[in-house]
């Protein structure tokens, strides 16, 4: 009897102001048997039931409801359950607090989050097992593109007899075309190892000076021949040994190089490898006194550059899929750059000015947590 009189109270004390009728989510009153005593209008709608649907059990309505509202009130925290099918099968986030003899219990309709949740995650799984798939078919991929290649390069080199003209012409555009696939499905699969959990770090103590030098070095000559300079500047960092992800740190250099390389018709490219500075760190919040826990590496061309519009996805070859094979493959590679410094706890920043070429600035620090 002193229960009933307590929930009367709670009624008549809440309905008069109308508060709970007004509130933005469904609210309920469940006593301590789990039968429901008050349900606003928004409750009502919300599990589909009438005023004369009360006084049910609330497991009959959510699934294990008397177990999830004890756990939110015992913890105060919000517990995601489902509705049952009959009452439209919703996901719904309990929040229940103890009072006049039973639960206070708000309830928000949490379905069309949870399914997207669940949408991202499904997503997020596929994907990660199309990029391991993809990775341990590399052999298979990449072994019969190398045969066409090699064999039509051999009949071009007169392997199999003289070509007439026509048929070295057509033999010429099955090469070029197999090298060209051979060249993308290296990058493609190069960004769906990085970007799959196949992916294995190999930190260790190096040389970054050397690293970077040993890198370059396969650029440098190729950008001489074609009458460009490439500038190296490590003069701060000389034998400078780092504590970081090495093959991440190589992979993702010689990626931007081959990128940049590409771009420059006139001019050449400047390296700068250094400890950021004061106004790096000012930009990028990086503390001025931790700067010396951090390496930037800066690569600077004078290539054409890219439209600003296109910075934000130069390194997403999913948001490229319409914009052509040449946009794919460049987004592959600086994709798989910018993937593996993440790995290797950095970052990649990218600017670019029409008249001026364009900046890759790669920071990321260079000791043990």
């Amino acid at each position: 009897m002193q229960i009933m009189n307590l929930v009367n109270l709670f009624k008549n004390f809440i309905w008069s102001f109308s508060s709970v009728n007004s509130l933005p989510d469904a609210c309920i009153f469940v006593d301590k048997t789990g039968l429901i005593r008050y349900s606003n209008r928004r409750a009502k709608d919300l599990l589909g039931f009438d005023a004369g649907d009360e006084f049910k059990k609330v497991d009959d309505v959510i699934v294990n409801a008397m177990s999830a509202i004890d756990r939110s009130a015992q913890f105060l925290i919000p517990v995601l359950v489902s509705t049952l099918p009959e009452q439209n099968g919703l996901y719904v986030e309990l929040n229940a607090v103890k009072n006049f003899g039973g639960y206070t219990v708000t309830i928000r309709d949490l379905t069309n989050l949870t399914n997207t949740k669940a949408e991202a995650e499904n997503i997020l799984r596929f994907n990660g097992e199309k990029n391991a798939m993809i990775a341990m078919l590399e052999n298979d991929i990449k072994s019969p593109i190398t045969s066409i290649s090699g064999f039509s390069q051999g009949l071009l080199d007169g392997l199999g007899g003289v070509l007439t003209e026509k048929q070295a012409k057509y033999v010429k555009i099955i090469n070029n075309n197999s090298e060209d696939l051979f060249r993308f499905m290296d990058k493609f699969i190069s960004f769906s190892k990085v970007e799959s959990l196949m992916y294995e770090s190999e930190y260790k103590v190096f040389d970054i000076t050397e690293l970077i030098k040993n890198v370059s070095k396969d650029f440098q000559q190729s950008l001489f021949d074609r009458k460009l300079y490439f500038d190296l500047d490590y003069s701060t960092l000389s034998k400078y040994n780092v504590y970081s992800d090495i093959k991440a740190i190589k992979e993702a250099y010689r990626n931007i190089l081959e990128i940049s390389s590409e771009s420059v018709e006139n001019g050449g490219i400047r390296v700068l490898l250094s400890h950021p500075s004061e106004h790096v760190c000012s930009r990028y919040f990086i503390d001025p006194q931790k700067s010396h826990s951090y390496v930037q590496l800066l690569i600077k061309d004078t290539g054409s550059g890219f439209a600003k519009e296109d910075l934000k996805y130069l390194c997403d070859p999913y948001a490229q899929l319409e914009k052509g094979k040449k946009n794919i493959l460049r987004a592959l590679i600086l994709g798989t750059a910018s993937i593996l410094i993440k790995r290797a706890n950095g970052f990649i920043d990218i600017n670019t000015e029409v008249l001026e070429g364009t900046e890759y600035l790669i920071i990321f620090p260079i000791e043990k947590e």
